[in-house]
């Protein structure tokens, strides 16, 4: 009887521990963050008549991380602000046609883990129309606060360079 039992409870630390040759699992490790830009940089663009300029309230330290603003016009990206931590000012200068444009904007954030995300679209700036005016400058400001749940779009115009 005391075989079986010694038996017993050999058979079970055997079938308990780890095969030989079997792979470990191990956590996977962090993907490093990129060290070189992730976008072309914008190139500089000549007597624009359009300038976006986007900041963001950063209540907590502990919230900055990096991100950036595309414009869409008629449906198409024009351009996007470069890439920057969210306390920064981020500015994105345009030659636009003269006329009504529909400008839509997108906020992209980079978390702390994972790849680009785009905000929901109820956290969205709205789609607006822009006049675009010969001898002006239309400056449309987006405000970020109350972390990303709420921004504020403002549109003034200065008198173009001469």
């Amino acid at each position: 009887m005391r075989r079986a039992i010694l038996a017993a409870a050999a058979l079970a630390c055997a079938c308990a521990s780890p095969r030989a040759g079997a792979p470990v699992p191990r956590e996977a490790p962090a993907a490093p963050r990129p060290t070189r830009p992730l976008f072309p940089p914008a190139t500089e663009v000549k007597d624009p008549n359009f300038v976006l300029v986007v900041s963001e309230v950063v209540p907590d330290q502990n919230d900055e991380s990096v991100s950036f603003t595309k414009a869409i016009v008629d449906g198409r990206e024009v351009g996007r602000t470069e890439v920057g931590r969210k306390s920064e000012e981020r500015t994105l200068k345009l030659k636009l046609p003269l006329g009504n444009q529909p400008i839509r904007l997108e906020q992209w954030v980079l978390p702390d883990v994972g790849d680009w995300v785009r905000l929901d679209d109820g956290r969205q700036p709205r789609e607006r129309f822009v006049r675009i005016e010969d001898g002006t400058i239309a400056r449309l400001e987006l405000r970020f606060s109350e972390g990303e749940s709420s921004n504020t779009l403002s549109l003034s115009r200065e008198p173009a360079p001469r």
